[in-house]
């Protein structure tokens, strides 16, 4: 009689074996690492407040944070990586800073010269301090934080107030 056939004991032997190695392999301890997240929104250019999260070891390059600012806008929760810190950019004493609009949107610590239109027709170099990401919808360009030499500060608050100054970046 066919019913009475012998049972697949080498079919039950290896569905066994599949289903014990898969739960080896699911359940292994795996190492974990503490990984730092923004704890609150913030700008570019600010200090990180860091929130400390044990994820899988190895899961992404873990950044330097001391000494390390914001290198553009990160939310709340977002986890924080190489690309989002960057040195603080020191502006030397007796320079003045003045948000200015730039041609595009200039990474913090680029050297920058300032041509003042008009009268003045004077040239006046910068660093960027910070730089802003305008609002998509803005007839305005992008704007940034230049630093320049204080005795040039009036000169050029009056230039960018008068929209009569360029700013190039050098290279």
């Amino acid at each position: 009689m066919f019913w009475f056939g012998r049972p697949p004991y080498l079919r039950w032997l290896g569905a066994a074996v599949l289903v014990l190695g898969a739960g080896i392999i699911e359940f292994r301890p795996t190492g974990e690492a503490d990984y730092p997240f923004a704890a609150t929104a913030i700008e570019a250019g600010d200090a990180l407040v860091v929130e400390w999260r044990r994820l899988p070891d190895g899961l992404y390059p873990r950044p330097v944070l001391g000494g390390t600012v914001a290198a553009h806008p990160l939310v709340k929760g977002e986890p924080i990586t190489s690309s989002d810190v960057r040195s603080p950019v020191e502006v030397p004493d007796g320079w003045w800073a003045l948000v200015l609009e730039v041609p595009i949107r200039l990474a913090p610590g680029t050297s920058a010269r300032l041509e003042l239109a008009g009268d003045a027709g004077i040239s006046v170099p910068g660093i960027v301090v910070a730089s802003n990401e305008t609002d998509r919808l803005s007839v305005a360009g992008p704007t940034a934080l230049v630093a320049v030499p204080g005795e040039h500060a009036a000169l050029v608050a009056g230039a960018a107030a008068a929209r009569q100054i360029v700013v190039l970046v050098e290279p």
